[in-house]
């Protein structure tokens, strides 16, 4: 609102608020106001992150593996292995045809043409029925595959003949033979128009097989490109069943890339270091949430991998806050889209300290949904280990939510 009026501005109010912030976070110190800091979460699998074609998430809405592997090199500085790029394909036949043409010359809107040597017409009692059988060619002959003509031969021939009709044999100037020397009489048009008639229809010919040869050479080039990237390490990647497979099939330079953003701190271009989903490969359903050095760690100790353990407080610990936010991502009242990771509120099942901080008693709401929740008589929420919460109206309707799995 604080922008000047401007009648030439074709812009909607929305489509200035996101100019307006865009300025704010990518220049900063341009205008006297605040730098903005905006906060997205990235979700990527470890296949689109080794150069696989694995789809991704930011901030809930798909986006394709490239778009992530770009993000994160410009917010990290470790740039990614990039998608490999098939070979070229097998080099394409010559762009010409053989034909039974005599002769090349001349160029149409079509492109190059071959001008055929045409029969002579020997006598004129003869045109009549070879213009009929040319015309026939024309219209049905050449253009069979295209269906049946909408046009009728017969009424073309009437047409030509009344806009050109054969001179009267009772004249005294009618000769059995074509006239010579006259290049403006009615044989030398007629004549000329079958020669253009004839140079339309071979370019349109040849422009047809060329297009037939594009089209073809299209699809074996297509072809040899899916079939090199399949053999690729990114293909190799993206075809991997599980996270392992990948890991091996990907290449060295791959992993010490994927290791040098897992080992990446927080601060710069990302609120927080990166982290490692665990998920149940059937379900898709959260199991741990852990950094690389706590991997580490764990893998030394022989510890193994769990969920983070109850806290003794009301208040959740940061890795047990962080595993809840991570597995519901959305407020979990039924129709309620708002994200849950910065913003939300954690709620207790079973009030504390009747019921303990932990993940199988923790669901996020919105701040009205949670006042609901304490507040409106008759509602009911239950939430199960799993994290599968339903509510229950006072008319007895009962609604269900699931954490989205991964």
């Amino acid at each position: 609102d604080a922008l000047p009026a401007d009648p030439a501005d074709g812009r909607s109010r929305g489509q200035k608020m996101a100019d307006c912030l865009l300025d704010l976070v990518l220049r900063p110190g341009e205008t006297g106001l605040a730098p903005v800091q905006v906060v997205l979460s990235v979700i990527a699998p470890l296949g689109a992150l080794l150069g696989g074609d694995q789809p991704c998430e930011i901030d809930g809405q798909v986006v394709p593996a490239e778009t992530v592997r770009a993000l994160l090199a410009a917010l990290t500085g470790h740039p990614l292995v990039a998608t490999a790029t098939a070979t070229q394909a097998e080099d394409a036949p010559a762009d010409t045809a053989p034909t039974n043409t005599a002769a090349s010359a001349g160029r149409h809107a079509l492109g190059p043409i071959e001008v055929p040597v045409w029969r002579d017409v020997a006598v004129d009692p003869e045109f009549e029925r070879w213009w009929t059988e040319t015309v026939h060619r024309v219209l049905i002959e050449e253009l069979a595959g295209r269906g049946a003509p909408s046009l009728d031969p017969a009424k073309v021939e009437a047409a030509w003949t009344a806009d050109h009709p054969p001179p009267d044999p009772a004249s005294p100037t009618r000769s059995d033979t074509p006239p010579t020397g006259t290049e403006d009489g009615w044989w030398a048009r007629a004549d000329r128009a079958v020669e253009d008639a004839g140079d339309a229809v071979l370019a349109a010919q040849q422009a047809l097989g060329h297009a037939h040869r594009l089209v073809a050479t299209a699809a074996r080039a297509d072809a040899a490109d899916e079939t090199a990237w399949a053999h690729s390490p990114a293909g190799r990647v993206t075809a991997a069943p599980d996270a392992l497979t990948a890991l091996g099939a990907a290449t060295d330079q791959a992993r010490q890339a994927l290791a040098g953003l897992l080992a990446t701190t927080g601060g710069g271009g990302l609120a927080d270091r990166p982290r490692i989903v665990l998920t149940d490969a059937l379900t898709g359903a959260l199991l741990t949430l852990i950094d690389l050095p706590a991997l580490r760690r764990a893998g030394r100790a022989g510890t193994g991998l769990s969920t983070p353990g109850p806290t003794d407080g009301y208040r959740p610990g940061a890795a047990l806050d962080r595993h809840v936010r991570a597995r519901d991502r959305r407020r979990r009242f039924p129709g309620c889209r708002r994200r849950v990771p910065r913003s939300g509120e954690l709620d207790h099942a079973v009030p504390w300290p009747a019921g303990p901080t932990a993940a199988g008693n923790l669901t996020g709401y919105c701040t009205g949904h949670h006042r609901g929740k304490h507040q409106a008589p008759g509602w009911r929420h239950t939430l199960a280990p799993d994290g599968t919460l339903t509510v229950t109206t006072p008319t007895g309707l009962t609604a269900t939510t699931t954490p989205p799995p991964y």
